[in-house]
């Protein structure tokens, strides 16, 4: 074990330990369950947000279907019974009367409402899949913004309980040598109060651990009672040198604004608001039916051959329908002014997307190149506490600083790691999120 190891080196050996494990901590979570593409995976499956909307775009399909259906013409049958009494009639009366009808009529003509609203409808269809997409697209971030900081909780956790075990057996080396008079009480006091803050330390790992496991295990739609680990990805990337150089922001800009669903959803209600507004006009217009209907009938129970009256009583028709509005106390209006509204709030909606989009894209550019000079950054002061603690040990073996002051350079180290490990896990959650934007995830 780890454990006993460490109580048999001297206290060099023990950080240089320290300081390997620290770095191989990505190969060693890499043993876990779940990896990046089956958390998306099943974030695609099970997304209660992403089946909503695809029962939208079912939705939008039924609606089309319905637009196309009303230029052909209807078909209905009637069956009519009807019990009746004449009390002040004296004479033979019949009491039940049945009618029988089939009729069918076709529009005509209603001013092109009827073409108008198949094309704004085909264009409802064609927004809807664009907002599907539009909402996966904010999921694939939403999982990999939670993916990425459960891997970094996973490592900060093992740093903080390694922490823990140097602070643990650096306190049982201060007890000893303070039982043999060879360090102050001062001593003992602060290696107990690191050994605490370490504790701590752990606890708060922990809890975060737990609240990012929490947040991907939601959005995965995964049960509170199942086992959930994850994997950690093949990002074989030791510092940001080796990640590909970022487009300028124009060309990335350029390229996302082609591809974001969301804008192009938008771009399409513009269009849908404006046929809305084009249907709004025919309201007064002359619509043109043609209908056609036939019909029988007969009575009982006094009259009798009733094969006879239902020949007889045969009818048929065909009818020419003409309907001219003249007074419509402003109903077309109204509507017309009301699509109008809807055409400029259509319009707001899309400068406001391609605003949010440009302000999203140039913060995530920007904080990209800034995650990249956070990591190699953090990749220097690690070197640099890393060199600082070896000398900081050499001085206290010679007796040349405090405990306090070695102390110190410990935290320092284990502060520098931890903060490698997140700008590390920044940067490539910058790079995989301009991914998603770009759609080529």
């Amino acid at each position: 074990m780890l454990l006993n190891h460490l109580k048999n080196m001297n206290l060099s050996t023990r950080i240089l330990t320290f300081i390997i494990f620290l770095s191989s901590l990505p190969v060693l979570a890499a043993s876990s369950v779940w990896t990046l593409e089956d958390c998306m995976a099943q974030a695609k499956k099970a997304s209660l947000k992403l089946e909503s909307s695809k029962l939208n775009e079912e939705s939008a399909s039924i609606s089309l279907k319905k637009a196309k259906s009303s230029r052909y013409p209807d078909l209905s049958a009637n069956i009519n019974n009807s019990l009746y009494d004449s009390p002040f009639n004296s004479g033979a009366q019949d009491h039940y009367r049945l009618s029988l009808g089939i009729s069918s009529s076709m529009n005509l003509w209603d001013g092109g409402a009827t073409n108008l609203n198949i094309q704004s409808n085909t264009l409802k269809k064609q927004s809807s899949s664009f907002e599907t997409e539009q909402i996966w697209q904010n999921i694939q971030e939403s999982v990999l913004n939670a993916y990425v900081s459960l891997l970094a909780a996973q490592e900060n956790i093992q740093v903080a309980e390694l922490s823990l075990l140097l602070a643990e057996e650096e306190l049982k080396r201060i007890q000893y040598l303070y039982d043999v008079g060879s360090v102050t009480q001062k001593d003992l006091v602060l290696a107990k109060s690191d050994l605490s803050q370490k504790k701590v330390s752990v606890l708060l790992a922990e809890q975060t651990l737990d609240n990012q496991k929490t947040l991907l295990r939601q959005l995965l739609e995964i049960p509170r009672d199942d086992l959930f680990e994850i994997k950690a990805p093949e990002w074989d990337v030791a510092s940001p040198s080796e990640l590909p150089p970022l487009q300028s922001l124009e060309e990335l800009y350029g390229e996302i604004r082609k591809k974001n669903p969301g804008l192009q959803a938008d771009s399409i209600n513009v269009l849908v608001s404006e046929k809305e507004k084009l249907i709004a006009s025919k309201t007064s217009s002359i619509n043109v039916s043609l209908g056609a209907s036939a019909s029988t009938g007969l009575t009982a129970w006094e009259s009798n051959a009733y094969g006879s009256q239902m020949k007889n009583g045969y009818t048929h028709s065909i009818s020419l329908g003409v309907n001219i509005p003249i007074i419509d106390n402003g109903v077309e209006t109204t509507n017309v002014l009301q699509a109008q509204v809807g055409v400029t709030q259509a319009q707001l909606n899309k400068r406001e997307t391609e605003k949010n989009l440009e302000n999203v894209i140039e913060t995530l550019y920007l904080n990209a190149k800034s995650a990249d000079l956070q990591w190699e950054a953090a990749l220097l002061q690690k070197e640099a506490e890393e060199e600082a603690y070896r000398v900081v040990e050499e001085q206290r073996l010679l007796g040349l600083i405090s405990y306090t002051d070695f102390l110190e350079q410990k935290n320092k180290l284990e502060s520098a790691q931890l903060n490698l490990n997140n700008a590390k896990y920044n940067s490539l959650l910058m790079r995989k999120r301009i991914d998603i934007y770009r759609m080529i995830y």
